[in-house]
């Protein structure tokens, strides 16, 4: 549909007849937010950050990046902690997000290895875990602004920065600090965080904040890459174990829901390998006018996958964390297969985070157990909206279930 036609039905709808097929009117909601945010606006900001810190892709190797701020004092740490959003709607974590003034400095990506005074400020904000008061002065009061990706959670207004101060102690975990002060390779960092216990999404903002890596090496990352880039280092790490432990010897089906996003697991007993299936409804956010599901995925094999997933792009990182968190934990390996359906009343973009956190807590319950798959097919089908056969004609582990069978009798 045209722009002058989508406009044109947005008028005859005014937000009471749901025209567009969401559940809510992005117009009017942006508006009630934004009602919300700009009384709290000023040139200066003093409030708790959450321990964030964005930085952008734009201009690489020079990013744009500061500081997420809100104009309040307090326990803000809901706002930047996907872990502690299941469950939560759509409209309350826009709600944490929108009041998130981020600041801007541009700088090389390489400035991480000798940071000025306000580049330290920063850094020193993202190692605590606990929310940071923070004074900053922008250039001028910024303007209403609220943005979305698929890729990373949302933030409200930004404007360049002027000057940025701390009023409070950053209280850093000690692995942490360790790590900062250490020369160890990124990869190293990321998993000794992980396995001291350290917050997936924490360890994400201190790859983008420069602090990991060899300290002649370290740089700023941008937000979007260093969420895949932590879900992929950490599920590699696990990976390796997983591929030596003994198979599971039954059909086990796994489901969760969560802020309009359906996630069905399916393990196979058998070798490692992994497939995420993306369908996207007709209605859902990015299906456009499609009268039929969108259905796209991809996969790999034993060994580990080579090429970006460009595809399903992020979502298939963050849905091969939590399966290879489970299989490390249970001492197992299996084929996952990871069917996603994305339904209308995911209405806005608010991250990969998401299906992180929804699979996790699927793997959490116990899990529906089978003898065959054709039992393990029917309690996917009683459970999503597309017909589970659609989804497996698709599949191109069960494609190629031959070639698995030779390699797991090579294995063997």
């Amino acid at each position: 549909m045209g722009a002058n036609a989508s406009k044109a039905r947005c008028a005859i709808c005014k937000g009471s007849k749901h025209l567009c097929g969401r559940p809510v009117c992005p117009i009017l909601e942006r508006a009630r937010i934004k009602s919300n945010v700009m009384p709290k606006l000023s040139q200066e900001i003093f409030g708790s950050s959450p321990s964030a810190l964005f930085v952008g892709t734009w201009n690489y190797p020079k990013v744009y990046l500061g500081p997420l701020v809100p104009p309040e004092i307090g326990d803000t740490s809901v706002m930047d902690a996907p872990e502690r959003w299941y469950g939560k709607s759509l409209e309350d974590i826009i709600g944490f997000r929108s009041s998130l003034v981020r600041s801007k400095e541009l700088v090389p990506v390489e400035s991480a290895r000798d940071p000025n005074r306000s580049l330290q400020l920063m850094q020193e904000i993202v190692m605590s875990d606990a929310p940071v008061d923070t004074e900053m002065r922008l250039e001028k009061k910024p303007s209403f602004s609220l943005k979305f990706s698929e890729f990373s959670p949302p933030h409200g207004p930004s404007e360049m920065l002027e000057k940025l101060d701390i009023a409070s102690s950053p209280s850093i975990p000690r692995p942490v600090d360790k790590v900062h002060g250490d020369d160890l390779r990124a990869t190293a960092g990321i998993e000794l965080l992980h396995n001291k216990g350290i917050e997936v999404s924490h360890i994400a903002k201190l790859l983008s904040a420069g602090i990991l890596g060899e300290q002649n090496a370290r740089k700023f990352v941008p937000t979007r890459w260093s969420i895949t880039a932590t879900d992929d280092i950490l599920s590699k790490s696990l990976m390796k174990d997983i591929r030596t432990y003994p198979s599971i010897n039954e059909y086990q089906v796994f489901f969760s829901e969560d802020v309009g996003n359906r996630l069905a697991a399916l393990l196979i007993p058998g070798i490692w390998s992994y497939e995420f299936i993306e369908c996207w409804l007709p209605g859902a956010l990015f299906s456009g006018e499609a009268q039929t599901p969108s259905i796209i995925s991809d996969w790999e094999y034993f060994y580990d996958r080579k090429k970006y997933a460009d595809v399903v792009a992020g979502a298939y990182y963050a849905g091969r964390l939590p399966l290879s968190e489970y299989l490390h934990e249970k001492r197992r390996q299996a084929t996952g297969i990871v069917i996603m359906e994305v339904l209308p009343s995911y209405h806005t973009p608010v991250g990969v985070w998401r299906i992180r956190t929804i699979l996790e807590h699927a793997f959490s319950l116990q899990p529906k157990k089978f003898e065959t798959l054709e039992e393990a097919v029917a309690e996917i089908d009683r459970r999503m909206d597309v017909a589970a056969d659609t989804y497996l004609e698709r599949s191109q582990l069960l494609h190629f279930t031959s070639r698995q069978k030779v390699l797991d009798e090579w294995m063997s």
